[in-house]
């Protein structure tokens, strides 16, 4: 986008490569929006798991229906790497440690003793962001209590399973050319094919309501084995225990949450994506919500930036603009997340008296749960984020007068 090129750029970035590593994402027709404008949508279409009712040559998404499209998480890591545009300078091996803000700069701090400065810092530097801490701290004490993550109770076991070799035991497996979400009490298991149906993604998710909101105890992140996996889901039908058994490597990871944030900027200092809202993934197949979130804000803030710069506006009126149009908007989908996974697992009111293994339960309340979750979803199949970006337009020229 040419009028981008009004704004210099340097992403300090605190590992010492750039390197391509996950599972698989879901990106919804929201996000796809934005991918084609900046010219990745060709590149990530090379990777696109399609139905065989498909054309081969292209993805067109049917708004109406809330298209998705799967992939491998490094497969959307490398589009972005290749189109990174050339005179964006990015400097490895940088952990911020803090930052001060000045009346016309903001001062970087490094773990490595360097130090740098900017007239805009963008926090995207995740779930434990560095700059939400001293954003917090700094000017928004009454929030402190969002600056530590917290635990939402639930973990999830990912891993990946090759086709051939479910296909080669179960060829008629329903995960082998469609997403499914199968549910249970304070336990869910969501799959879809990804890598042009080469691989399945497993994300299978179990809970402990009254834990949540509690400080993580123990490593977000570790290795299991698929005993501990299957033992989790040994009582479920054999379509999902079969589907189990063949996860190559599995790994099990803590879902944490930020609690909600009354503003993602002030000044000269603007939080990007889970730094700003992690939140659970409940509404984007894993960690395709984090992508699709920060995506979107960058979006927002991007154009924000661009306009100002044009117009020769103070860059301190970005902060206002930026919380004015996606503070409300992040939150939301935070909030729908959470409230999305508690009717995956009969935790949401109304349900919380199903419990596991109770075959007593009519039809028509599992219907009525089936309902309940897919009206969750209809913001994600019918909105689209180009009216937050000309909002945003028309704030950014509402203070030049126009």
């Amino acid at each position: 986008m040419d009028e981008h090129k009004l704004v210099e750029v340097d992403i300090y970035e605190a590992s010492s490569k750039l390197s391509q590593v996950g599972a698989g994402i879901t990106i919804w027709h929201r996000s796809i929006e934005i991918l084609k404008e900046l010219g990745l949508y060709e590149t990530l279409c090379s990777y696109q798991a399609r139905p065989d009712d498909e054309p081969s040559t292209s993805m067109q998404p049917n708004l109406k229906s809330g298209k998705a499209f799967s992939f491998h998480r490094g497969e959307v890591q490398e589009a972005f790497l290749k189109h990174l545009p050339s005179d964006y300078r990015c400097h490895l091996s940088k952990r911020l440690v803090s930052y001060t803000e000045y009346d016309s700069y903001v001062e970087l701090e490094f773990q490595d003793g360097s130090t740098s400065s900017c007239d805009i810092l963008i926090g995207a530097d995740g779930i434990k962001s560095v700059v939400r801490k001293f954003l917090l701290l700094n000017r928004f004490p009454s929030n402190i209590s969002s600056i530590d993550p917290v635990w939402s109770g639930s973990n999830v076991y990912r891993g990946l399973v090759p086709r051939e070799v479910l296909a080669q035991k179960f060829p008629q497996h329903p995960t082998l050319t469609k997403p499914m979400i199968y549910c249970g009490k304070s336990k869910h298991i969501v799959t879809y094919p990804i890598s042009q149906g080469r691989l399945v993604n497993i994300v299978a998710c179990y809970s402990q309501p009254e834990h949540e909101g509690t400080p993580l105890e123990g490593p977000a992140v570790s290795d299991v084995s698929i005993e501990e996996v299957i033992s989790k889901y040994e009582d479920w039908e054999d379509e999902v225990t079969s589907l189990l058994k063949f996860i190559e490597k599995p790994s099990k990871w803590a879902i944490e949450t930020v609690r909600p944030l009354k503003y993602y900027a002030s000044s000269r200092v603007a939080l990007l994506g889970d730094a700003a809202h992690a939140m659970a993934p409940h509404l984007g197949s894993g960690a395709g919500q984090a992508i699709e979130e920060s995506l979107i804000d960058a979006y927002i803030l991007a154009t924000i930036i661009s306009e100002t710069a044009a117009s020769k506006l103070p860059i301190t009126g970005i902060s206002e603009i930026y919380n004015t149009v996606r503070q409300p908007v992040g939150n939301f989908v935070q909030d729908a997340s959470r409230k999305e996974g508690l009717l995956y697992q009969f935790n949401a009111p109304g349900f919380e008296d199903i419990q596991e293994g109770d075959s007593s339960v009519p039809l028509s309340r599992l219907l009525e749960m089936a309902e309940a979750a897919s009206k969750g979803w209809e913001w994600v199949w019918s909105t689209s984020p180009e009216p937050d970006r000309l909002k945003a337009k028309e704030l950014v020229r509402s203070k030049q007068g126009l």
